[in-house]
C-alpha cells in the first residue's frame, strides 16, 4: 500500500519524529511512503517527498489567519496523488483537508496529545468535529488522550497506540562508553560533573525554564539539546550561568544521553506520550519530572523522581538519583518497542482498506 503524510513543519520534535519512523517503518515492510509538505528528518532517511503550498503550520498566533486559508488549501489537495492511504497529524491539515481527501481514499489521523484548553481550543473543536465525520481512524497516543476525543469522536475509530522507541539505538553504557563520550561530545568544563540534559522541542508551554532552575539548585550542569521558537528566551536565562550549554538540533541525541548523568523532562499540558522520556530511559538514565505535567505516570514507571519545584532538586537528591542508572530500560523495551507500534499502524491501515 501507499501511505501519503501530508504534514507541514519546520521544527524537529516528538510528532516530527513520530512520523519519519512510520514512514521509515513502513517503507522497510514493503509499502510505499510519501509525504507532501515538510517534516525534519524525512528525505535524510530517503523517504520520498513532494512540495504543497500549504502555510503555516497552525497555532494561536496563526489560527485565525490560517483559517481564513482553508478554501485555498482545500483546492491544492488536487495536486496530492492519489493514494491507498492518506495521513495527517496536525489539526490544520486534520480540519482543512480531511473532507477532499477522505472522497478519494481512507483518512488516518494521530493525535499525540490533550486537547488544548482556551479560547483557541472551543475554536477548533467545532470544525475539527466535522472534519472527524470524514476520517476513518484516529489512533490516541494514550487512553487520556482517547478520553478526550470520545465525546467528539465515536469510540469506534478511535485506536490507542502508545507511542515507541527504536530501542536498538539507546542502550545504557559501560562506566568506559560513557567516559568516552564525555570527553567527545560535552564542553571540557562539565567532563568532571554531574550533568543533567533535556532533548526536546523548545517551546515556551513545557516550561523549561524548570529544568534550567532545577539543575542549578542540585549543583549540576545541563545540557539543552534542540530548538523551537523558546530557544532564545531560554538561551537569555541560562546565559548568566556557564553551567548551561545549548548545543541546538542534533543528530546524535542517544550518545549525548549515554554521556549524560540524569534527564530533566518538562511537559506542556497537551503533551501524550513523551517520547524524550522513553528514550531517556531506555539509555538508563534517571528521570526527574515536575508534578502536574503529562507523563508523570510514566516517569513513576520507569523509577524516576517527580518534584513539584526545581528548588527540590537538592544536591542530596540529586546524587542519590544516580543510584537509579538503568531502572527504566526494561519497561520500555517490554512496552515501547518499535515493532509491536509498526505491527499496530499497519493494522490500522489494512483494516481501513477492507
Amino acid at each position: 500500500m501507499t501511505i501519503t503524510v501530508i504534514s507541514v513543519s519546520d521544527t524537529a520534535g516528538g510528532a516530527e519524529a513520530h512520523t519519519v519512523a512510520l514512514g521509515k517503518g513502513m517503507r522497510q515492510r514493503g509499502h510505499s511512503a510519501l509525504l507532501y509538505g515538510r517534516c525534519p528528518g524525512w528525505e535524510e532517511h530517503g523517504l520520498d517527498r513532494r512540495e504543497i503550498a500549504l502555510g503555516p503550520k497552525w497555532s494561536r498566533r496563526t489560527m485565525v489567519t490560517g483559517m481564513a486559508r482553508v478554501p485555498m488549501e482545500r483546492r491544492r489537495t488536487r495536486e496530492i496523488a492519489d493514494s491507498s492511504i492518506y495521513y495527517l497529524q496536525f489539526k490544520r491539515e486534520q480540519i482543512a483537508l480531511t473532507a477532499p481527501l477522505a472522497r478519494r481514499a481512507p483518512v488516518v489521523w494521530t493525535e499525540h496529545g490533550r486537547w488544548m484548553g482556551g479560547a483557541a481550543g472551543r475554536l477548533l473543536l467545532a470544525g475539527y468535529a466535522r472534519a472527524a465525520e470524514h476520517v476513518s481512524r484516529v489512533v490516541c497516543v494514550s487512553d487520556a488522550v482517547a478520553a478526550d476525543l470520545a465525546p467528539v469522536i465515536g469510540r469506534d475509530k478511535l485506536v490507542v497506540v502508545p507511542n515507541a522507541i527504536d530501542t536498538r539505538r539507546y542502550a545504557a553504557p559501560t562506566a568506559a562508553t560513557r567516559a568516552v563520550l564525555r570527553e567527545r561530545l560535552l564542553p571540557s568544563r562539565f567532563q568532571h560533573r554531574r550533568v543533567a540534559i533535556l532533548a526536546a522541542r523548545l517551546h515556551r508551554a513545557k516550561r523549561h525554564d524548570r529544568a534550567i532552575a532545577a539543575a542549578l539548585a542540585s549543583g549540576s550542569v545541563l545540557v539543552v539539546v534542540g530548538d523551537g521558537p523558546d530557544r532564545e528566551r531560554l538561551e537569555r536565562l541560562g546565559a548568566s550561568s556557564a553551567d548551561v550549554h545549548f548545543t541546538g538540533h542534533r543528530e546524535d541525541v542517544p550518545e549525548l544521553l549515554a554521556a549524560a548523568d540524569f534527564y530533566l523532562y518538562c511537559g506542556a499540558e497537551t503533551d501524550g506520550t513523551p517520547t524524550c522520556v522513553l528514550e531517556a530511559a531506555a539509555s538508563g538514565l534517571p528521570i526527574v519530572a515536575f508534578r502536574g505535567d503529562p507523563g508523570t505516570e510514566l516517569v513513576r514507571r520507569c523509577g524516576g523522581l517527580v518534584i513539584g519545584e526545581p528548588a527540590e532538586l537538592t544536591t542530596g537528591r540529586a546524587t542519590a538519583l544516580l543510584t537509579g542508572r538503568g531502572g527504566g530500560a526494561a519497561y520500555v523495551e517490554q512496552r515501547h518497542g518499535r515493532e509491536p507500534w509498526l505491527d499496530a499502524y499497519e493494522q490500522v491501515f489494512a483494516e481501513c482498506l477492507r
